[in-house]
């Protein structure tokens, strides 16, 4: 029976191809990020299944009861793993991480960024991460003892050997290289390129950061993991786990209570804060999910209203059917036969769309979470069930519609009448319509939002200034070997960049007084501030004098208004202790500029003389040869460098790529607003055709009785365009008002959106609607009456 129905499924197909040609197009655009996120969820399903006893391994969690947020946090108190070890049974190991390891690694002329854990020696045993060289008992059992991954070892040592070898982590002191490890995978949650003995912590560099009080108080950054013992019941571990929280927070105001994750569990999993690693939780893949639908269900909306639209041309099939004895649940078969096909064609037709979107997908989250979404054998089986799914969910609704039709009616071509398939089709056609204009405006201001934030004035001087990093450099020395390059104007060093990124606060104390500032602070030298063209209001700025300027800083407008005096001028002069403990004289005051990113209000800043915190050189260039200059400055960077790469950046670049999020995400909804414009147009062209095809007879007799081509074309089209309009006007108002919150939130300095952003993306939708429209009306307005009289005949 089903060959048979196969056989007429496809027969119906190919008499009808240019509608299965719209259908198999408009699935296959829904289906092309469906597929991406069933990639997705297959990759999530098999994150950490490398860990030999992953039913064995478990991570406890921390509940806060403060009576208002209740945060759930991924970490625990490190005082908890003692307990653990000595008074619970049925725990075999358990391993204490601590998250904060990190800075950059220095090996002779070499400076690599380094990121990854402390941990206890059991962190080998417990999770499969193989050791290459090294023994995995000891590797982690002495203090400034580093475990590497094979890939951090090539960037340091390169291909020499790294066992034995000293390296120095700024902040964090000298390590000796006890294993390397195999490159962590990308379906683990735990990602690092190095891991530190947790004994490390226990040494007088960094006893100050073990939490006090048996380490029960602070549980920030610090991960407790166990083993599980063979045949222990994880049931009676959480009641072990509820009796010390009652016992150590029972009298606390604030109590906290402690939750036991198996390791499966973690990703995709709850949301949770301080996460150890990529956090793919569940309320993400929902969002993630719902986008998909966006695309995916207007595409099946259209496949039924096209395929109720062609109710009269199956009427007598219908009929025939019923007469011959078919049954209800034959002909509701028969269609989601139908449907099924055109969706394994529309699969086809996605998987190349998939395979492109999958490698830009891929680009982007090369800086954010490791994904490995290559198809496999798992992969296929999930598109061809969610083919399949789409296939029926498609099918039910235009095969139940024409089951419910009357044997009699059908053989004499009635339609089943029902006001709720009209309804359905104009909801079908204007949602899809507020979607694509949804999308079109949202991408025409994320356009002029990124246009905005890269043209706004920063208050300092950008163009033809190149910042460089100096790495192990003596900033003095790179001053005066660069200096002598006649592509190079003038010299600067600083400790960040301006205008990049979010500049970190703290207090500085007023001479003398108990009050103090909130304040952010980068270093500079005597040359940055005519270097980077800001503006001296009052004062003076440091000069060549090195230990004069080191008890000297050089404030914002906004900082001297911070101290509330009459004459914000009268501020020069005025003493503060900093951080570190120098009392420091107000030098000047600058007119405002924008020291980080325009996320952020301006706000107190100031700027001190501090070398050894330089990390940059900022060389203002002369215009004529940039690019024959930065090879001067490569091959002088072998002399000043040594072994290190010359790293260069323009800084008007540095703050271009500072908003690049805007590019990702006009990316992404560029792609979502043409897949949902294209779905619409289809869908669109599909109803006009099947409209203007059952008027022919009217629109043939109309013109024999005198009327115009231009009234015809209206007479065909002003439905659509009302169902346009109508969506226009539900979709502007809220488009308008998300994206001005939405704008708000994101960045202080944000633009304001006005008629041309609306304007410019009305015009999109109505140009490609109309166009879309007019290609079928005007056709059919123009054809020869007399042509379709006799064929109606």
């Amino acid at each position: 029976m089903l060959r048979n129905f196969i056989k007429t499924a496809l027969r119906n197909l190919a008499k009808n191809r240019f509608f299965t040609l719209l259908n198999v197009i408009g699935l296959a655009l829904g289906m092309s990020v469906s597929l991406l996120f069933v990639a997705l969820l297959v990759f999530l399903s098999r994150y950490d299944d490398f860990h030999p006893h992953t039913d064995r391994i478990h991570r406890v969690t921390t509940q806060v009861h403060d009576r208002e947020e209740n945060p759930h946090y991924a970490s625990a108190p490190v005082g908890l793993a003692q307990k653990l070890r000595d008074d619970i049974a049925g725990v075999e190991k358990v391993v204490r991480i601590q998250g904060s390891l990190g800075g950059d690694a220095v090996y002779g002329e070499k400076k690599i960024p380094l990121y990854g854990y402390f941990a206890d020696p059991e962190f080998l045993e417990v999770f499969n991460f193989p050791l290459l060289e090294g023994n995995r008992t000891t590797a982690l059992s002495k203090p400034n003892s580093l475990v590497i991954t094979e890939s951090e070892a090539t960037k340091i040592f390169g291909r020499n050997g790294a066992m034995g070898e000293i390296i120095h982590l700024e902040g964090e002191g000298d390590f000796m290289i006890s294993g390397i490890l195999k490159d962590v995978p990308e379906n683990s949650h735990m990602q690092f390129g190095a891991i530190a003995s947790y004994a490390t912590l226990a040494s007088h560099t960094r006893a100050a950061s073990l939490p006090g009080e048996g380490g029960w108080k602070s549980f920030s950054n610090s991960y407790v993991y166990m083993l599980l013992s063979q045949g222990t019941d994880p049931a009676s571990i959480q009641r072990s786990l509820d009796e010390v929280a009652e016992q150590k927070y029972g009298k606390e105001k604030n109590k906290a209570s402690f939750k036991l994750q198996a390791l499966d569990d973690i990703v995709p999993g709850p949301e949770l804060y301080d996460q150890i690693g990529p956090n793919w939780g569940y309320l993400g893949l929902f969002l993630v999910g719902l986008m998909t639908l966006i695309v995916l269900v207007p595409a099946c909306s259209n496949y039924v209203s096209l395929s109720i639209s062609q109710s009269l041309e199956r009427m007598k099939e219908i009929g025939v059917r019923k007469v011959m004895g078919g049954q209800k649940k034959q002909i509701i078969l028969q269609f989601i036969v139908e449907s099924t096909l055109i969706v394994l064609l529309a699969l086809v037709l996605s998987y190349p769309v998939f395979e492109l979107v999958r490698v830009d997908l891929l680009h982007q989250m090369v800086e954010t979470s490791p994904m490995d979404l290559t198809p496999t054998l798992a992969t296929f089986a999930g598109f061809l069930l969610f083919a399949l799914l789409v296939g029926v969910a498609a099918g039910v609704v235009p095969a139940v519609y024409f089951s419910r039709i009357s044997p009699i009616g059908a053989l004499k071509g009635k339609e089943l009448k029902t006001s709720r398939r009209s309804y359905f089709r104009k909801i079908v056609l204007a949602t899809q319509f507020m979607l694509s204009l949804g999308f079109i405006m949202a991408v025409v201001i994320m356009m002029r939002q990124y246009q905005y934030s890269v043209s706004y004035d920063l208050g300092f001087e950008q163009q033809n200034v190149l910042d460089v990093e100096l790495q192990n450099v003596d900033p003095q020395i790179f001053k005066n070997e660069y200096g002598k390059l006649s592509s190079v104007q003038r010299i600067s060093a600083s400790s960040h960049i301006l205008g990049v990124g979010s500049a970190p606060e703290h207090f500085i104390k007023i001479s003398h007084q108990v009050d103090s500032v909130e304040t952010s602070s980068m270093s500079v030298d005597e040359a940055f501030i005519p270097n980077m063209g800001l503006e001296l209001l009052a004062g003076r700025n440091f000069t060549a004098n090195a230990p004069e300027n080191t008890r000297l800083i050089v404030v914002n407008e906004e900082f001297a208004k911070k101290l509330e005096l009459k004459n914000p001028w009268a501020a020069t002069g005025r003493s503060f202790v900093l951080p570190d403990g120098r009392e420091v004289q107000i030098a000047g005051i600058l007119k405002n500029f924008h020291y980080s990113d325009l996320k952020e209000a301006i706000g107190p800043f100031y700027l001190e003389y501090n070398p050894g915190s330089f990390r940059y050189a900022n060389l203002k260039m002369e215009t004529r040869d940039v690019v024959g200059g930065l090879t001067a400055m490569e091959r002088l960077w072998k002399k000043v460098g040594g072994q290190g790469r010359f790293t260069a950046r323009l800084l008007s670049e540095e703050v271009r790529d500072a908003y690049s999020f805007y590019i990702v995400i006009m990316k992404l909804w560029s792609f979502l607003g043409l897949l949902a414009i294209t779905v619409a147009c289809l869908g669109l062209l599909g109803m006009v055709t099947f409209t203007t095809k059952r008027r022919l007879k009217e629109i043939s007799i109309r013109k024999v009785m005198g009327a115009t081509s231009e009234s015809l074309v209206l007479l065909l089209s002003k439905d659509f365009v009302i169902l346009m309009v109508v969506a226009s006007v539900i979709t502007i108002p809220v488009v308008y008002f998300l994206f001005n919150h939405l704008l708000g939130n994101t960045q202080h300095y944000s633009m304001e959106i006005g008629l041309l952003e609306v304007a410019v993306s009305l015009a999109i939708m109505m140009g490609l609607g109309l166009t879309t429209i007019l290609s079928q009306t005007l056709k059919a307005a123009n054809a020869n009456p007399v042509e379709n009289l006799n064929v109606s005949s």
